[in-house]
């Protein structure tokens, strides 16, 4: 099977590119890849001489461009978005621009192309928060009114569009929850509190530090991809969640962290305001369409979690250079 891929240099994308040159050998992959703030070839390293992948710098917006890779390669699993729901807060149109229409472009060259399989990774938060219980596929409601932020609200208009092809096209939607992992950009909650631990600077935790992320292993969220594409029916939305029991509040991982780094919870973590007004409390989505097809996440999430955290310690080479970057676009220190 030849797989277009994009987004592929981004955190999760390169997790499913390593795992498919891994597990399918006589797969083969073209990753497209506009290579933002969050793209990063040093993510493919070890598969970039291998002679089934091949990269593509280039827009997901770039008609001809898109036509032109579609046209040669049997499915598209698209992960390219814009992707941080601060970032998102200041630069709306960027985000609408690209998760929305970028997915259009996409899937208007699937269709000339012949109606090939198109695999859309969209996102939990499309739902919104939800106090206690699991939101189930269906619980997806037309539009963005359940989602919170502009990420969110980009992602389910997208999700919405994707589905909206499912007469004239075989395409499968995948909602994932909170994913963390190696070559995660220190953005995101757990590679920058552990990137500023190791710089001996704060944890800051937002409010009381008791909001809930489910924490799935994106090593996992690749497997279910990959189970998703070959299995999923056409038409329908697959979650893709741990499940995690006991559920993993804010303020455990930031006291993982420290304990796995050896330093002081009292010196390192500082609870400080909410800067978000309408920030989610707890995600939670119903796996049982996912599990149906074959697929189980890791049981021991928090042990992955802690050698996730030393992964950081051991590839400074890797963050140090993005760190800036990455903690400009916060106020909460």
């Amino acid at each position: 099977m030849k797989l277009l891929v994009t987004g592929g240099a981004g955190f999760i994308g390169s997790n499913f590119i390593r795992h498919i040159l891994r597990t399918h050998p006589d797969y083969k992959i073209i990753n497209l890849d506009k290579l933002t703030y969050a793209g990063n070839l040093d993510n493919l390293k070890n598969v970039a001489k291998n002679p089934n992948y091949q990269f593509v710098k280039g827009d997901i917006l770039d008609e001809a461009l898109v036509d032109e890779l579609v046209g040669k390669v049997d499915a598209v699993i698209h992960f390219a978005a814009e992707s941080h729901v601060t970032r998102s807060e200041n630069e709306a149109e960027v985000f609408y621009k690209t998760n929305v229409e970028g997915t259009r472009v996409l899937l208007d060259a699937a269709v000339k192309d012949g109606g090939k399989r198109f695999v859309h990774i969209s996102t939990d938060e499309i739902y919104g928060s939800k106090e206690d219980g699991f939101f189930k596929e269906e619980d997806k409601e037309p539009g963005d009114h359940q989602a919170s932020s502009v990420y969110s609200k980009s992602k389910a208009l997208a999700d919405d569009l994707a589905l909206s092809y499912k007469d004239k096209l075989d395409v499968v939607v995948v909602r994932p929850t909170n994913n963390f992992g190696q070559y995660q950009y220190p953005e995101k909650a757990l590679p920058r509190w552990t990137t500023r631990v190791l710089e001996n600077e704060p944890i800051p935790v937002w409010g009381d530090g008791h909001q809930v992320r489910d924490w799935l292993y994106a090593v996992d969220t690749a497997r279910a991809v990959d189970i998703i594409l070959e299995k999923g029916i056409s038409g329908e939305a697959y979650n893709v969640a741990s499940n995690n029991d006991p559920e993993i509040e804010n303020i455990e991982l930031a006291n993982i962290i420290c304990e796995i780094l050896g330093v002081s919870r009292e010196q390192f973590i500082k609870l400080v305001p909410d800067p978000r007004p309408n920030h989610d409390f707890r995600y939670a989505i119903d796996t049982t369409k996912i599990k149906a097809l074959g697929w189980q996440p890791e049981k021991d999430i928090r042990n992955i979690i802690k050698n996730i955290i030393v992964w950081y310690k051991e590839n400074k080479w890797w963050w140090e250079p993005i760190k800036k970057e990455a903690e400009k676009i916060y106020s909460d220190i």
